[in-house]
């Protein structure tokens, strides 16, 4: 990772960093661009849900970085819920990878705070096939496999701020969320521990399986005993699956 003594999280969410890091000004999701995936309807607003810094590196690396084709983006979710719905990312699929059948992966790791990472596979009839939610905490790398659709939430009480690696270059599609809602499940409050509730908007239902993050095996040895940030600079051709 880009440690976190190279930057801190000020009150409003927002990230500060240290001198030496590359770094733009974060693209801000608010209430009233989640509307369409929250579990119950409420007014909308310009409250901000979460911060993403894109394309996040030491200058020293840059040259490294944008030739290896791989992005590494920092994202704050902020803590609190909306009609006691936990605050998460309005969810996307990935595109599928030029002449294959299978979508672009993703690499996920939490630097501070608590995630719930929801995984999700369509169905023939664009309902759900599987879902799969992992709990992961700071240090933990959680790998998004290709043809899974993704959401995440912030269960806890401080902010979840994390990294992730990426091709740097693909659009996400947020409609597949959008039409149905939001994802399968919805992740609720429930007496300081969370809760799913079925989306009703979906025609077949699966059941949740829940993992840790430590249960899950990684595609590539390049992130045992590596931070996301330490493999793309020093093993960059380890990752080269991601593109």
């Amino acid at each position: 990772m880009i440690p976190n003594r190279h930057f801190r999280v000020l009150p409003d969410g927002r990230l500060e960093f240290n001198e030496g890091i590359i770094h733009p000004e974060p693209d801000v999701r608010r209430l009233k661009d989640a509307g369409n995936v929250l579990y119950k309807e409420v007014p909308l607003d310009d409250r901000p849900l979460y911060y993403m810094y894109r394309d996040v590196h030491f200058a020293k690396d840059a040259d490294m970085i944008k030739k290896s084709g791989i992005r590494y983006d920092i994202t704050v979710i902020l803590p609190g819920t909306i009609e006691g719905e936990f605050i998460k990312t309005v969810g996307h699929f990935h595109p599928l990878k030029p002449g294959s059948n299978d979508t672009y992966p993703e690499y996920y790791e939490v630097l501070s705070g608590r995630a719930l990472y929801l995984l999700q596979k369509k169905d023939a009839n664009g309902d759900v096939a599987e879902f799969i939610a992992v709990e992961a905490q700071a240090g933990d790398k959680v790998f998004i496999p290709p043809n899974y659709g993704h959401i995440t939430v912030n269960p806890g009480t401080e902010p979840l701020v994390m990294a992730n690696l990426i091709e740097a270059t693909f659009k996400s599609d947020y409609g597949p969320f959008a039409e149905k809602r939001g994802a399968a499940y919805y992740v609720l409050q429930d007496n300081g521990s969370y809760k799913f509730v079925r989306n009703q908007n979906y025609r077949n239902q699966v059941p949740v399986t829940l993992r840790k993050a430590t249960e899950l095996s990684h595609p590539t040895p390049a992130v045992e005993g590596r931070t996301l940030y330490e493999a793309l600079i020093e093993v960059p051709e380890e990752l080269e699956f991601l593109k």
